[in-house]
């Protein structure tokens, strides 16, 4: 008589094992830090090896796929990476935050060129781990073919105290910058022991990150256009798409993103709504109109 024994337990940890090495999975990663840091060239960096010198402010957010290679014990994992490239201006906090969810690590980027990048360090830190909880980190302090403004060992004890790992980049040359993204990548899939929080964390800088939430009775045209984009991420129900009709429409109603005026806001509006009216009922986009409209109202 033949006995079926079925999968016994040391088959069953084979073929977890062999699942853990054939490893393919797709992370989300957000690149962080002030606005002029060298973000978007560093992912052009990365993505499609190539240096552009000239500055782009990033529009709301913008995603890059990329493919990495991962070590897996004798073996080689497949990890896509969805970068997310998030704008790095004080005034779109909740645009911000809203590309922050769903996040499974992020790079924050220091200028080691601009020393008040450096103040900023705990603030972004702070603001994505309210969002993501503690996800993997590690910080590029870029342009380190540059001269420095400061010295670079004081990333270095930011970085530790939070015990997490920093790297000198260059957009321009590559430098480290493979080496970053691998450490990351592995962090990501790999069992990873966590943050440890600054115990000289800056309360000021906290408290002012909490008080951004708090919206005036009058708003600046940035707030408004930072509280526009982000129900417009909640309209379409997918921030991806939502940001990238939105960049069409800042370029279709020629409006300065960086300092908007209201009739540039007042514009844009129509052009979002028209864009979404395949997508949401007429019902529920008049609402929206409604509700853009209002803010725009609010600004002094």
């Amino acid at each position: 008589m033949k006995v079926n024994l079925g999968v016994g337990p040391l088959e069953r940890g084979r073929k977890v094992m062999k699942m853990v090495d054939e490893c393919n999975v797709l992370k989300k990663m957000c690149v962080i830090g002030d606005g002029a840091v060298g973000k978007t060239s560093l992912i052009r960096r990365f993505v499609v090896g190539k240096f552009d010198d000239k500055y782009i402010a990033t529009i709301g957010t913008k995603t890059t796929a990329k493919n990495l290679d991962i070590p897996m014990g004798k073996k080689t994992g497949k990890l896509k990476l969805q970068i997310w490239d998030i704008l790095g201006t004080r005034s779109h906090a909740k645009i911000q935050r809203t590309s922050f969810k769903g996040a499974d690590g992020a790079f924050l980027v220091l200028d080691l060129t601009r020393r008040e990048t450096l103040y900023s360090f705990d603030l972004w830190l702070h603001s994505l781990f309210e969002t993501t909880g503690q996800i993997p980190v590690v910080v590029l302090a870029n342009k380190c073919d540059l001269q420095p403004d400061f010295e670079p060992d004081r990333i270095g004890v930011l970085s530790s105290d939070y015990g997490i790992p920093y790297y000198l980049t260059s957009a321009k040359t590559g430098e480290n910058l493979d080496e970053a993204f691998l450490a990351l990548g592995e962090m990501m899939v790999k069992p990873w022991a966590g943050i440890k929080m600054r115990p000289r964390l800056d309360i000021s800088k906290v408290v002012s990150l909490k008080g951004e939430r708090e919206a005036p009775e009058i708003l600046t045209p940035l707030e408004v256009e930072d509280m526009i984009m982000v129900s417009y991420c909640k309209l379409l129900d997918d921030t991806d798409l939502a940001m990238g009709l939105f960049r069409q429409q800042v370029q279709r109603a020629g409006l300065n993103f960086s300092n908007p005026s209201v009739s540039e806001l007042a514009r844009i509006v129509d052009y979002l709504i028209s864009a979404a009216s395949d997508r949401v009922e007429p019902t529920r986009l008049q609402k929206e109109r409604e509700a853009y409209t209002d803010l725009i109202d609010r600004i002094g």
